[in-house]
């Protein structure tokens, strides 16, 4: 093999980097992959990938998918999602702040390539880096469309009653990182309460109880229609985001915003932000909002209850820009961009 793939990400749990990782993957059986002999995150992952990897390439192109590689290595292509730890710092501890703030500075002027998520990525390594743009290629993330399609009345209404949703709900689905903004998305829909209709409630998954979900706002409990149901298992997600009437995804920062795509893949009607990465994922097929502003995204949420958008038009438009993002298309391009450097 000419190319090797550095999948230490992989012993991690699975979030937008493994999900990306693992996609591209399956679909170019001829990248050979290498990880540390037992699973190895944090500080161990990081010494691995710095003090053991090089040696183990064997002068083959080395490419590493998850933001940081060996800086020693210049023959390598580096895939980075974010700049969230230089951009909003405070979301990170001051160790893995102090890890990428060492690292990517030595390694991104030296590596022989960068593929990044989105063209606001791009623009942020050009900026903080003053990197060259021909050496930053973007290649979006994608939907499965093998599993996040519509699904029939049946199963969903099934799925409704195995776990008692309501039959008309706005979703967020996450993590309970400030930078998701659900103390906003919480705040703003006990301002708007009284103004939907007493049969919606809000269902937050990813949760992990009251007191972690409400860090960072000044509730001192839950508002009332409010349901945490934690993590909910991969294979349910389809439904689940089926289920619901209305995504909502308020965050302040994203590299891309994976689930704005997978709930429009699954025929739900979405609501997010107009910072960032959000509106190059959503195009014209959201309700976009300022989440810095809490009125407006109170206001999205009750205008959408209240009947003033054409459901069945939100749901077709998120169709047809899920459809333009597919995982086949992403792993050519990716192909295309490692075989130009081996």
């Amino acid at each position: 093999m000419s190319i090797v793939c550095n999948v230490r990400v992989l012993d991690a749990a699975m979030t937008g980097i493994q999900r990306y990782t693992h996609e591209i993957l399956r679909r170019l059986p001829t990248v050979d992959q290498i990880r540390p002999s037992r699973p190895a995150v944090g500080v161990r992952g990081h010494a691995w990938e710095q003090l053991v990897l090089p040696f183990r390439l064997g002068g083959r192109l080395l490419w590493s998918p998850s933001n940081t590689g060996p800086v020693t290595v210049g023959r390598q292509v580096v895939t980075v999602h974010d700049l969230a730890t230089f951009d909003i710092p405070s979301g990170f501890s001051r160790s893995f702040r102090a890890t990428y703030a060492a690292i990517l500075p030595l390694l991104l002027p030296r590596v022989a390539a960068i593929i990044t998520v989105s063209h606001f990525t791009r623009d942020r390594l050009m900026d903080r880096f003053g990197l060259p743009g021909e050496k930053i290629h973007v290649t979006h993330l994608a939907v499965d469309h093998d599993r996040f399609f519509p699904r029939d009345t049946a199963a969903i209404e099934a799925f409704r009653t195995t776990h008692r949703l309501p039959r008309r709900f706005a979703l967020f689905v996450g993590a309970m990182s400030g930078r998701k903004n659900v103390a906003g998305l919480l705040t703003a829909w006990q301002a708007a309460l009284d103004r939907i209709d007493p049969e919606v409630e809000l269902i937050v998954a990813g949760g992990s109880g009251p007191s972690r979900v409400l860090e960072g706002t000044r509730l001192e409990r839950l508002p009332p229609r409010t349901r945490l149901i934690g993590h909910v298992a991969d294979q349910d997600l389809p439904l689940l985001y089926g289920a619901a009437s209305l995504f909502t995804y308020p965050s302040l920062y994203e590299g891309f915003g994976l689930p704005v795509l997978e709930a429009m893949a699954c025929g739900t009607p979405v609501l997010t932000s107009t910072t960032t990465s959000l509106p190059e994922v959503a195009g014209t097929a959201a309700i976009l909002i300022d989440p810095h502003d809490l009125d407006d995204i109170a206001t999205g949420l009750v205008d959408f209850f209240a009947g003033r958008h054409d459901v069945a038009t939100l749901r077709a438009a998120g169709l047809a820009r899920a459809a333009q993002f597919d995982w086949n298309r992403t792993a050519a391009a990716t192909q295309a961009i490692l075989e130009a450097h081996v």
